[in-house]
């Protein structure tokens, strides 16, 4: 039987819906232009990237074995 670790890992990843001034979506367009990366895609690194340096942070070894970090 998977551990809740092991099992945690492997969850399809799910959508969500936010809303953001314009100006943060302009910034976040261009910068997603600039690395030749969707916006969404974008928005997810930096938000895991922003969890991982969250102190006492749960999940960060898993986060930062799917970025890469």
């Amino acid at each position: 039987m998977d551990s809740p670790m092991t099992a945690h890992a492997f969850r399809s990843p799910r959508r969500v819906s936010i809303t953001i001034p314009f100006r943060t979506y302009q910034d976040l367009l261009q910068r997603s232009n600039e690395q030749g990366r969707s916006l969404s895609n974008l928005a997810a690194y930096l938000l895991e990237t922003a969890l991982l340096q969250e102190p006492g942070s749960t999940g960060s070894t898993q986060v930062s074995q799917r970025i890469g970090a």
